[in-house]
């Protein structure tokens, strides 16, 4: 028997990064896909909602109720339908027009259109048990206000090793108004200055504007005692060169008989 192709509903694109001035507009098109993987699927009914969205010093995502956070552009975007019937195999197309007042602040403004399947419209039929899933997803919006200023830089920089890893934790700012995407890597060298362990260059979090950010790098890597210095090395893509920060590390003898901390 053929696998049935799991049930879901995915939104398309998922991130809109839109240069608009002041006083202009645009329409873009968020697609809903409904894919079922039963033949006897229900069609189910989706409510279209928008909600403010940052991303905090952690790194994690957070959303908020329209209108309250700075920086809002939910009050711009119209989108319609805000509620439709969707049915498994067909694409839906929900519009949503970004109107950026006259008065617009320079930098980037943020909201996201989430969709989410109302409850009330999970029929249970009698005698069969059902899973029933609730469906909860969203398309995150930058409209972009000139004139954007990108300016990211390290703060700070700390390293810490345990039994069988080391820690790097950097900070992460972002003076301008507008995201960056901070290309990240890592060069771990003993007191000869011969690298131990490296992690070659990845693309981290985005460092929304005026933003800043703590995000962790574990190096899953046993040190033998000795010192040794952690280079730190990013690219805020800012059209600045990479900074790079070095701190040291000392990886202390472990005391013979004594039970190794958790």
């Amino acid at each position: 028997e053929p696998t049935p192709k799991p049930t879901g509903i995915s939104l398309a694109p998922a991130r809109f990064e839109l240069e608009m001035q002041p006083g202009s507009e645009t329409t873009v098109v968020v697609n809903l896909d409904y894919h079922a993987g039963t033949d006897n699927s229900q069609p189910v009914r989706i409510v279209a909602s928008l909600n403010d969205w940052t991303i905090d010093r952690n790194g994690q995502v957070r959303f908020e109720k329209a209108n309250t956070l700075p920086n809002s552009a939910s009050s711009w975007l119209i989108h319609s339908p805000a509620e439709t019937m969707v049915v498994p195999g067909n694409v839906h197309a929900i519009r949503v027009t970004i109107s950026v007042p006259k008065d617009a602040t320079p930098g980037d403004h943020l909201t996201a259109l989430i969709v989410e399947q109302r409850p009330d419209s999970l029929k249970l039929s009698e005698n069969r048990r059902q899973v029933v899933i609730r469906y909860r997803m969203g398309a995150v919006f930058y409209i972009k206000v000139p004139q954007l200023r990108r300016q990211g830089s390290l703060e700070g920089l700390r390293a810490e090793a345990d039994e069988n890893q080391v820690t790097v934790t950097p900070l992460l700012k972002n003076d301008g108004n507008s995201v960056v995407r901070p290309l990240t890597s890592l060069k771990i060298t003993d007191a000869s200055g011969v690298a131990v362990a490296e992690l070659p260059q990845k693309e981290s979090l985005p460092l929304l504007g005026g933003a800043e950010l703590v995000e962790p790098v574990v190096v899953e890597k046993r040190l033998a005692p000795g010192t040794y210095n952690v280079m730190y090395r990013v690219d805020f893509q800012d059209g600045k060169q990479p900074t790079e920060g070095i701190t040291p590390l000392v990886v202390k003898e472990r005391q013979v008989g004594q039970p190794s901390p958790n």
